[in-house]
C-alpha cells in the first residue's frame, strides 16, 4: 500500500479528492476494510477488486441529469430546469453556473482515469509475471479509452493524463484531438486483444466491447473535428467483426431491452454500467425522468420533447391517436401515460416523458411506478454501447466508404428497422441512404447519450436549430462544453475553449 499512498501524494488536491472518492468502492465488494497491499496485490482478484474502483464515478454519471441534460440541444431531450435552459439551445453563456453541469463530466471522467493509471502504474512497478492479469490490463486501458472518447467529444482537448505523467497532472497542458484519438485507439487496440470474449461478471468489458467501442471511435474520427474519412473503412471492418461473430443480436421486442429483470440476460447490450444502492453507486436519474404528477412521485427534471416525438411518429406515417400501437419503438422509448390516466399532453410541462430509463428495479417499484424511494436514489442500468448502434455504424460507414449503400449496409440497417416494425429500405442515393442512417440512429438510440455526438460529429447543429430554436446561430465554438471553470484553477495546464 505505501506505492499507492506515495503515488496518491503526488496527485493535485483536485484529483486526488475525486480518485479517493470513487475509488474506496468496488462493484464486487467494499474495499475500505482491506487497506494493506497484501490483501489488494497478492492475487488476481486484488487487481479485479481495485480496478473496479473506476466504475463508481461513471456510474454515478450516467445515474444522474447530468450527461442527458448538457447534451440537451439534441432533439430527444427536454429541459424544463430554467438555468440549465442555455445547454437545450446551445447557448451556454447564458448559464449562470454551466459547472453545475461540465463540472461533473470532467470530474467522474479523469477520476475514472485516475483509478485506471493508477493501476497501470501498479503493475508495471510490481512483478506480475505468475498472474494473470492481461485482463485487468485489458479492462483499465478500455475504461480509459471510454472515458478520453467522452472528454474529447464534450470538451475537445483537454490535457491527457497517463500512467506516465499522473503526478504532473495540474500543470499537464492540453494534447490535441488527434494526440487524444491516438491513445483511445492504441488502448482499445490493447483492450480488444487482453479483454476475454467472455465475462462471468456482466458489469466487466469483453474483447467484443473493446471491438464494438473502436468502430464507433473511428466512425467519429472520420467526421468533424478531425474529418478523417478514411476510418469509415476502419469503422466498417471493426463493425463487421462484431456483427458476424454472431455473439450478439437484436432483442425481439424493443421494450423489453429496458426492464431491469432483463438487465444481465438480453443479447443486445455490449457494454452496460449497472447502479446498485446496496453497493453505494446508488443513482436517482431514474427518477428524475418521472413526472412529480399524475400518482408518479417522480421529480420530473427533464423529458423527452413534444417536437422530438412528432417527428418519431412522422417518420412511421403515424397518427398520434393511438400511439402504443404505432410502433414497437415507440412504447420502449417514451412513457405517455400517467398512473392516474393523465396523457402527457395534459401534464403542467406539456411534454412526452422518457420510458426507457423508468425501471430501476423493485427500489423504483418497477416500471409502472409510483416511485418507491424516499430520496430519489436506487439502482439502474446504463447501456453505453449495443448491438443496434453497431448495425447502424456499420451502415452508415460501408455506405459513406464504399460510395453508395451495399446489400450488407442495407441489411444493417433494415434488421433494426424491422425489429421496430418498419418496413425495409431499398433504391437509394448515397446521399438518401446517409440520412435515413443518421434518422435510424436518432429514433433508436433516443436518450442514450448518442444524437448530441451525432449532431457534433456530422456538424448538424445549426440545422437542428434552425427547426427547434430558429433565432439561434451556430458557429464552431457551439460543439463544444466549456471547461469547468473550478478545474481551471486546479488543472492549470488546460485552457478555456475559444468562444467562452
Amino acid at each position: 500500500m505505501k506505492y499507492i499512498s506515495s503515488l496518491a501524494k503526488s496527485l493535485p488536491a483536485g484529483v486526488f479528492a475525486l480518485l479517493a472518492a470513487a475509488g474506496c468502492i468496488s462493484l464486487e465488494e467494499d474495499l475500505r476494510s482491506q487497506p494493506t497491499a497484501d490483501k489488494f496485490f497478492s492475487k488476481e482478484s486484488d487487481y479485479k477488486s481495485f480496478i473496479a474502483s473506476a466504475y463508481p464515478s461513471l456510474v454515478t454519471l450516467y445515474g444522474s441529469d447530468v450527461p442527458y441534460c448538457a447534451g440537451g440541444a439534441a432533439e430527444d431531450v427536454f429541459v424544463p430546469v430554467v438555468r440549465w435552459k442555455g445547454f437545450e439551445q446551445a447557448n451556454i453563456n447564458s448559464v449562470g453556473n454551466p459547472d453545475e453541469l461540465t463540472g461533473m463530466l470532467w470530474n467522474n471522467h479523469y477520476s475514472s482515469i485516475g483509478t485506471c493509471n493508477t493501476m497501470l502504474q501498479i503493475i508495471a512497478n510490481t512483478a506480475t509475471a505468475d498472474l494473470d492479469i492481461d485482463a485487468v490490463i485489458g479492462e483499465a486501458k478500455f475504461l480509459r479509452a471510454l472515458c478520453y472518447f467522452n472528454l474529447t467529444r464534450w470538451f475537445k482537448q483537454v490535457p491527457l493524463i497517463t500512467e506516465a505523467n499522473q503526478a504532473d497532472a495540474a500543470t499537464e497542458t492540453d494534447s490535441s484531438v488527434a494526440d487524444i484519438y491516438q491513445l483511445i485507439v492504441s488502448d482499445l487496440k490493447d483492450a480488444e486483444n487482453k479483454l476475454p470474449e467472455t465475462q462471468n461478471d456482466k458489469v466487466r468489458p469483453t474483447s467484443w466491447a473493446a471491438k464494438a467501442l473502436l468502430s464507433k471511435v473511428y466512425l467519429t474520427m472520420a467526421g468533424y473535428p478531425l474529418n478523417q474519412t478514411s476510418y469509415y473503412e476502419l469503422a466498417r471492418d471493426k463493425a463487421e467483426e462484431v456483427i458476424k461473430s454472431e455473439v450478439f443480436d437484436l432483442e425481439p421486442v424493443y421494450f423489453d431491452l429496458w426492464l431491469w429483470d432483463n438487465r444481465m440476460t438480453n443479447k443486445e447490450f455490449i457494454f452496460t454500467f449497472y447502479a446498485s444502492a446496496e453497493n453505494g453507486s446508488q443513482t436517482y436519474v431514474n427518477c428524475a425522468v418521472r413526472p412529480w404528477e399524475g400518482g408518479e412521485k417522480g421529480w420530473g427534471d427533464w423529458s423527452s420533447d413534444k417536437n422530438f416525438l412528432a417527428d418519431f411518429l412522422k417518420a412511421v406515417n403515424a397518427v398520434s391517436d393511438d400511439v402504443a400501437l404505432l410502433n414497437k419503438r415507440v412504447k420502449g422509448t417514451f412513457y405517455l401515460t400517467l398512473i392516474d390516466g393523465t396523457p402527457w399532453y395534459e401534464t403542467s410541462d406539456n411534454q412526452p416523458f422518457v420510458g426507457k430509463l423508468r425501471d430501476a428495479g423493485p427500489r423504483s417499484n418497477g416500471y409502472a411506478g409510483p416511485w418507491a424511494h424516499g430520496n430519489g436514489n436506487a439502482d439502474g442500468f446504463f447501456n453505453i454501447i449495443r448491438f443496434a448502434d453497431v448495425l447502424l455504424i456499420y451502415a452508415e460507414a460501408a455506405n459513406q466508404f464504399e460510395g453508395t449503400p451495399s446489400i450488407a449496409a442495407y441489411k444493417a440497417i433494415n434488421r433494426v428497422r424491422s425489429r421496430a416494425g418498419l418496413g425495409d429500405l431499398s433504391g437509394l442515393t448515397q446521399t438518401a441512404f446517409d440520412k435515413a442512417v443518421l434518422d435510424e440512429r436518432n429514433w433508436e438510440l433516443a436518450f442514450e447519450n448518442n444524437r448530441w455526438f451525432d449532431i457534433c460529429r456530422r456538424q448538424l447543429l445549426q440545422s437542428v436549430m434552425n427547426s427547434y430554436y430558429p433565432e439561434r446561430r451556430i458557429d464552431d465554438h457551439n460543439y463544444w462544453m466549456p471547461k469547468p471553470y473550478e478545474q481551471l484553477s486546479i488543472m492549470t495546464g488546460t485552457v478555456q475553449n475559444d468562444g467562452y
